[in-house]
């Protein structure tokens, strides 16, 4: 995990990819330098300098050591405005994301141990499914009638209304690609990713153009530029962005407006449970073309319960997982914020998950605050509506006279109680 810290004392986290001791060096030697003294509230000026430099340095550092800083600077952003990040990136148009279940390493497995993890999904509550085969372009055209036994096996088992896609991890040449998605087409697919190796744009588009299901792919392009040749060249029907491997939140915003003027669907590649995903989350739930599930896998990270503890969402010491556990044993909160139109926060309220809210209270503090805002007043301790209220001691006596022509009662010098001034 990596973790920000400002002089403010809030900390951004991020999960920081693959090659962890590469990512430590350029951290802690090339770009920790660079962040000292800079504003954490602007992470797209920050992953300017950081892939394109300055004026005196070109720095051009890897997109995914650049991602895991972004994403961490948009959580400081989020944390210092007191906003989810959905809504510093637009608001979200959508609440409820669905997810599909993703499971790997096809090529080597049978169809019936594949099988045995789609029906754990299944099981789990999941209904969108996509197999891969991890194959890679070096394992190319290794042994596309397995590949399909494996997909065949699923889909009959799977119910009609379930989607099925297949991941063909780069494996394929273009002839093989084609007849392989005619006979996907045959049985069912919902959408074909990763047909060919990454760098083969024009056969990209010999694919596209042969099949009539939707072709996907993008999760390894580290740049907006990339995908814009992308969709020129290979215009596949489905852009799939990884916010690490593009370079954070601040170039997948750019992916998907190019998605928008392109007119092509988004469906993020960010399958694991942790930081970057739940950041993959936040921008997705914000687009217009975000009709797609979002991929979800336990295989990079494990169960989503250990990642739980992690983040204190369950006890570190809990044996088992979630199942089962009531509210008295659950170790996570409900907070309820109040904030100002100047972005500060005013109120905090943060309850046990076996107290519920007490909405009387919420609205008695909105009352309160606004009171103050629009007559100078504070209000004591279990004051309600219609009680009196203390002017406040910012407010002199000569103002005071103005204000409140109908006098006060002087407990203290600095304790003036009056009527509620709206009656």
């Amino acid at each position: 995990m990596l973790q920000i810290h400002t002089d403010e004392g809030l900390t951004g986290i991020a999960e920081a990819g693959r090659n962890l001791q590469v990512v430590k060096a350029y951290l802690e030697e090339l770009i920790k330098p660079i962040l000292i003294g800079t504003d954490p509230c602007r992470p797209r000026k920050i992953w300017e300098l950081l892939t394109l430099g300055d004026g005196q340095q070109a720095t051009r550092f890897p997109s995914q050591v650049v991602g895991s800083v972004d994403v961490a600077l948009w959580d400081i952003s989020g944390k210092s405005a007191g906003l989810p990040i959905y809504q510093l990136l637009g608001g979200a148009r959508r609440t409820d994301i669905p997810l599909y279940w993703s499971r790997g390493n096809g090529w080597r497995k049978t169809p019936e141990e594949m099988l045995e993890e789609v029906q754990e999904g299944y099981d789990k509550g999941y209904r969108a499914f996509k197999i891969r085969m991890d194959w890679r372009d070096y394992r190319q055209d290794a042994d596309p009638k397995k590949d399909f036994a494996i997909f065949k096996k699923c889909r009959e088992w799977l119910p009609e209304d379930c989607p099925l896609s297949f991941d063909a991890n780069c494996g394929y040449s273009v002839p093989t690609a084609i007849e392989q998605g005619r006979r996907f087409e045959e049985i069912g697919i919902a959408h074909f990713e990763e047909p060919l190796p990454q760098y083969d744009y024009p056969g990209l588009k010999q694919v596209v153009d042969a099949l009539d299901c939707s072709v996907s792919t993008g999760e390894q392009e580290i740049s907006s530029w990339r995908f814009r040749d992308l969709v020129q060249l290979g215009n596949p029907d489905i852009l799939q962005p990884d916010v690490l491997n593009v370079g954070g939140l601040s170039e997948m915003m750019r992916v998907y407006e190019l998605a928008v003027i392109h007119n092509k669907i988004v469906m993020p590649h960010s399958p694991s449970v942790g930081a970057n995903s739940m950041a993959s989350l936040h921008l997705y739930s914000t687009v217009t073309n975000a009709v797609r599930p979002h991929e979800f896998s336990e295989e990079f990270t494990g169960p989503a319960e250990d990642v739980a503890k992690l983040y204190n969402m369950l006890p570190a010491d809990e044996p088992g997982t979630s199942e089962g556990r009531t509210a008295a044993t659950t170790a996570t909160v409900r907070s309820v914020f109040i904030i100002c139109q100047d972005k500060t926060i005013k109120l905090m309220l943060t309850y046990p998950m076996t107290t519920g809210r007490n909405f009387d209270e919420i609205l008695r503090v909105l009352d309160s605050m606004q009171l103050t805002a629009k007559h100078k007043v504070a209000t004591p301790a279990n004051w309600k509506q219609g009680d009196d209220v203390i002017i406040s001691p910012a407010v002199d006596n000569d103002a005071a006279k103005e204000l409140f022509p109908g006098g006060w009662d002087t407990v203290k010098p600095y304790l003036r109680k009056v009527k509620d001034p709206t009656g």
